[in-house]
């Protein structure tokens, strides 16, 4: 199989569908996420738009659907415990009978997928530092016996792992801040450690729920900057969910708008502000004079 990172793809979403009871949060996702890119997913409210979120990183098992990451199968799934021919259409007969992979969040983690939530989850009561130190745990490595005695080897990795996480919250100037408890900083401040803390994981896509809820402009402008510039610095996509139409528009390339659980429209930022059903559904017509 030629490898998605060679094709400039990065996630590969095909018709996942989440239904709770006979409700149906999502129907039928299908996008792609390329290589470096910074894609919008919008809608109203209750659109279905973090529910995909928490379907593609394992938080909920899709009642049915496929999701590739960097080439390979991470997320598979149908009632029957098999893939059907006729589930996925013109897919059918190259998935038929495969088994489901119904993987844990923190698995999702380790291949490469880091997220923010709506609501924050950070851990109030410790630092800002240990915060960060958290996401990196993965990358700090060493045996048991290490650990409980204290041997050289912990002490060495620790400090690269203090001096890493030191580095990454001063991509948002927030390093004079390590000592401060999380909990009492000002909300936008706290956004800004949730996706310093995801960065931590080293992740080759990231997930951003709302990164500028409760932002003031001069925040969200710098948040615009911030977020192009962790694109590039570290060479990854970026999948955000946003209901400021000034920072989607400003920095995403592609766009999926989601109403009813259903996308129903892709394109450019351009494509986006002119298609009727988009402006129907959410964006809604300029007045007169605006």
């Amino acid at each position: 199989m030629t490898s998605f990172a060679q094709n400039g793809l990065l996630l590969d979403v095909q018709h996942v569908t989440m239904r709770f009871g006979g409700i149906t949060a999502v129907n039928d996702l299908s996008m792609r996420i390329p290589t470096g890119s910074i894609t919008g997913l919008i809608g109203p409210n209750g659109a279905g738009k973090t529910t995909a979120f928490n379907c593609i990183t394992g938080v909920y098992q899709p009642t049915n659907g496929r999701v590739e990451f960097m080439g390979k199968t991470m997320i598979r799934n149908h009632p029957t415990g098999k893939m059907k021919k006729n589930y996925l259409g013109t897919n059918g007969e190259k998935y038929a009978n495969e088994r489901n992979i119904d993987p844990t969040p923190d698995h999702v983690v380790s291949l490469g997928i880091a997220r923010t939530f709506q609501n924050i989850r950070l851990f109030r009561d410790l630092t800002v530092l240990d915060n960060v130190l958290i996401g990196l745990h993965n990358e700090t490595k060493y045996s048991l016996a290490t650990a409980m005695f204290r041997l050289p080897q912990y002490w060495r990795k620790e400090r690269i792992a203090k001096e890493r996480a030191l580095e990454l919250l001063s991509i948002f100037d927030m390093q004079d801040l390590a000592d401060h408890k999380a909990g009492s900083l000002p909300y936008g401040a706290q956004r800004r450690l949730e996706i310093v803390r995801a960065l931590a994981t080293n992740p080759c896509l990231l997930l951003l729920d709302e990164p500028a809820a409760g932002m003031n402009p001069s925040e969200t402008s710098e948040l615009m900057d911030n977020i192009v510039r962790i694109r590039d610095m570290f060479g990854i996509a970026i999948l955000l969910i946003e209901h400021d139409m000034n920072l989607v528009m400003g920095i995403c390339e592609g766009i999926c708008v989601l109403n009813f659980g259903k996308i129903i429209a892709k394109g450019t930022p351009e494509d986006i502000q002119a298609n009727p059903a988009v402006i129907e559904a959410y964006l809604g017509k300029k007045k007169e004079g605006q």
